[in-house]
């Protein structure tokens, strides 16, 4: 008896020790980030004991710049190294305030008669986590391609149809934000808009099919996020490059960048220039009711793109920064497009020839806008920030439209020549106020709500041999009122991280159609609309090199409100447009498993796009069409994305983008009830290869194969191969470069298909092959690429 009371007592003797033992170890979780907030991926972390020196754990930073570590109580003293940064200490002590330890590491520098060294180490140029992919830029050839637009079209898993529409390889639209904030801009706005932002100014491109919900749930595909450069360094900073591009025309481009940054001020000025022709060819072979329309365009828009910025920063201390920044831009210039139609008959007899062209004599789109920023940061867990924005966006155009019909003789049948003109101002207005706090053990609570307005104010006057036709010609005008609210919660367990966040949006707009004539109605539309957005994700860190996510997340597309106008207008005499104010949203619900070891990266998704709006062709007295867009079904598609990164060799980096996708378009919308079905592919492959003389080769290459369309249209395969060549002179402050895109032209949008008495199948192609040379200066403190060794003291411990 007495033996099992002195068993039974030390049992629990030794239990308590060991929960107790238990209880004073703690699950630390090392953030290891650059400046830039990019991850220190392989960056080295050692733990001693601050009182015996002893090491007591060792790590090896993950994709995610992370290592995971169990510490018993006491004090320590973290090291961290990593290849081109300084050597970083930490001391701490367990128990910790937090479960998230976050460290910053500074590059390391080195001076050499006045001129600063560093030394960086090797990165992909394209990475995936969680879904994300992130593009730098600022480290491959895109760089030197042009504007933001030619990056786009040129990165892996972004897509730009021949309307200017941006995508990604899931279904639904995409919402472009720069600098983690929303352009509100739309279609050619928007476009202008990148056409304005040189690619020398972008450090990397981030793609997110499931944001959290402190990004606005606009864009049902998910976002792009370019991410411009940001030189804190202190000093002044002169950066210029100057380009020459050439296929059909020649292109220029200049962009001057100035930047100085003294005590608690940051200064930067910035002059952006792209001038030169742009060459489209395309056409049509459409045959309705039995009658065949054959047509040519050969497409020149002659229009040039001038912008500038001056950006302020003052950050007196830790705890307060002001922002603001103002930009202004201008598209302007003249275009022209010449149409050749062939008009057959049922019996496939030649009856007419067209001649069709639109002389834009005057095109300007002018756009200002300013932006005023405040966040408050009173102590290490909590960030409060406001900011305000405001935009204003013009557009005038004046075209001259000859429309010339010829007898199969060549004898002149009539001519009947049109003029239009559209004059419209878009002002856009937004407060938004975040918050941000640290709820301890690493978990993160985001808050926010945004108001905005949109005015939109649209003139259209069309008039027939000079004189005013009121029955096409109208006014329309357009105002949306939105209020936003979100809340986003992160909670870190172990391994484990949870994610939940919901985002509201209250909308309401009003639309007035005022026609020229003055016995016809205005029309008016009002729409009020409520919705949710959910989100919620589950992450599992395996290792320090593997990473699971599972999420889901309910986004939406909005309808251009240039796609609101119910009038119709003539593009030639056998096609018009018409807008349909009764579109509405397209919302998407996506489910993402995403897998993640070392250099590869794997991501299954599920796409529910219901409601689904596109663009249609409609049949109209037998040898017309009407384009417009109505929400014409549902969407559904299964896909699977891989990303894998290798060093070949010490002199060749290559990369690579698969994914495989399956599509359901279905149809539903008025009397048309269909399903179609494509599985598609796309490959994209870059490889970096160090060449003699310090010469650095990059070669591009993707490839789509045939996929669906919009509705029952199919596309065919496209793809490009783009060579870049580039060296560095004078310490590296001059970079050029030779960059050769689309060397075989095969980066087209040719499709075919048919409903009921329409058969249409269409071609084209832009000028997407050019052969550029791109110079670019820094003048300024500059880092130099030297490999650095040392040996860590904490490595001999």
């Amino acid at each position: 008896m007495k033996k099992r009371f002195i068993m039974k007592l030390a049992i629990i003797c030794i239990a308590s020790f060991a929960l107790q033992n238990l209880s004073a170890q703690q699950r630390i979780t090392f953030q290891i980030k650059d400046k830039e907030h990019v991850a220190a991926d392989a960056a080295s972390i050692v733990i001693t004991d601050t009182d015996s020196k002893r090491v007591v754990r060792n790590g090896i930073a993950d994709t995610l710049g992370e290592v995971h570590m169990q510490l018993d109580k006491g004090h320590y003293s973290a090291y961290i190294s990593s290849l081109g940064y300084k050597d970083t200490t930490l001391n701490f002590s367990i128990p910790h305030k937090e479960q998230l330890i976050k460290i910053t590491i500074q590059s390391e520098v080195a001076h050499l008669a006045d001129v600063i060294i560093t030394a960086k180490k090797h990165r992909p140029t394209i990475k995936m986590e969680d879904g994300k992919v992130n593009i730098d830029v600022a480290q491959s050839y895109l760089a030197d391609i042009g504007n933001a637009i030619d990056v786009l079209k040129h990165s892996p898993g972004i897509h730009i149809d021949n309307k200017g529409n941006i995508s990604l390889s899931s279904l639904g639209g995409t919402a472009i934000y720069i600098n983690g904030k929303k352009t509100a801009l739309q279609g050619d706005d928007l476009a202008a808009y990148l056409r304005s932002l040189p690619s020398t100014r972008i450090q990397k491109i981030s793609t997110s099919p499931n944001p959290n919900a402190s990004y606005e749930a606009e864009g049902a595909g998910g976002i792009i996020d370019i991410v411009l450069k940001n030189n804190t360094d202190a000093g002044f900073h002169l950066t210029t490059s100057h380009g020459l591009s050439y296929w059909n025309y020649i292109h220029e481009t200049s962009d001057v960048l100035l930047s100085y940054n003294w005590k608690h001020w940051q200064i930067g000025v910035a002059y952006n220039q792209t001038i030169g022709h742009y060459a489209m060819e395309y056409g049509s072979d459409r045959i309705q009711d039995g009658n065949r329309n054959l047509s040519t365009t050969e497409d020149a828009d002659k229009r040039d793109t001038y912008s500038g910025n001056i950006d302020l920063v003052y950050q007196p201390n830790d705890k307060h920064k002001f922002t603001l920044n103002t930009s202004v831009s201008i598209n302007k210039g003249p275009g022209h497009t010449s149409t050749q139609t062939q008009i057959y008959d049922t019996t496939n007899q030649l009856t007419q020839l067209l001649y069709a062209e639109n002389d834009y004599q005057r095109q300007r789109i002018p756009r200002y806008s300013g932006n005023i920023a405040y966040t408050f940061t009173p102590n290490q867990k909590q960030t409060f920030s406001v900011n305000a924005d405001y935009i204003h966006v013009g557009g005038y155009i004046y075209c001259n439209q000859p429309n010339t019909y010829y007898q199969p003789n060549g004898t002149l049948h009539h001519q009947d020549v049109y003029q239009s003109e559209t004059d419209k101002h878009i002002d856009i207005a937004s407060v938004m106020l975040d918050y941000k706090q640290q709820t301890g053990k690493g978990n993160e609570l985001l808050a926010g709500v945004k108001a905005s307005t949109i005015n939109s104010d649209n003139d259209f006057k069309f008039s027939s041999a000079l004189q005013l036709d009121r029955t096409r010609s109208n006014r329309f005008r357009y105002s949306e009122r939105n209020l936003e609210g979100y809340l986003q919660y992160a909670l870190h367990l172990g391994k484990w991280m949870a994610t939940a966040g919901m985002r509201l949006e209250y909308m309401h707009s009003k639309s007035l159609l005022r026609p020229y004539t003055p016995q016809a109605q205005d029309e008016t539309n009002k729409v009020n609309r409520f919705g949710y957005f959910p989100n919620a994700s589950v992450s599992y860190q395996a290792t320090q090199n593997t990473r699971m996510t599972l999420a889901y997340s309910k986004r939406q597309d909005k309808p251009r409100y240039e796609d609101l106008n119910p009038f119709e207008y003539l593009l030639d005499e056998l096609t018009y447009w018409k807008g349909n104010p009764f579109i509405t949203p397209q919302t998407n619900h996506k489910f993402l498993f995403s897998l993640s070891h070392r250099q590869l990266a794997v991501t299954l998704s599920y796409n529910m796009l219901d409601n689904y709006f596109t663009g249609l062709n409609d049949v109209y007295d037998n040898n017309k069409i009407v384009m417009t867009t109505k929400n014409i079904g549902q969407q559904r598609q299964v896909g699977i994305e891989a990303v894998y990164s290798k060093r070949i060799a010490s002199w060749w980096d290559t990369n690579m983008n698969l994914g495989a996708y399956y599509f359901v378009n279905k149809l539903d919308y008025e009397s048309h009830n269909h399903v179609y079905r494509r599985p598609s592919y796309t490959l994209n492959l870059t490889n970096n290869i160090t060449l003699p003389a310090k010469l650095r080769l990059e070669v591009a290459a993707q490839y789509r194969s045939k996929r669906q369309g919009g509705s029952y249209d199919v596309l065919k395969s496209s793809g490009y191969v783009n060579t870049s060549i580039s060296r560095n002179f004078f310490n590296d402050r001059l970079h050029t470069s030779i960059i050769l895109t689309d060397a075989f032209h095969t980066q087209r949008w040719d499709s075919y298909g048919h409903t009921d008495n329409l058969q249409i199948a269409s071609w084209g192609h832009s000028e997407t092959r050019q052969i550029g040379f791109k110079v670019r200066y820094y003048l300024g403190a500059r880092k130099y690429n030297v490999e650095h060794k040392t040996i860590k003291e904490a490595e001999r411990l």
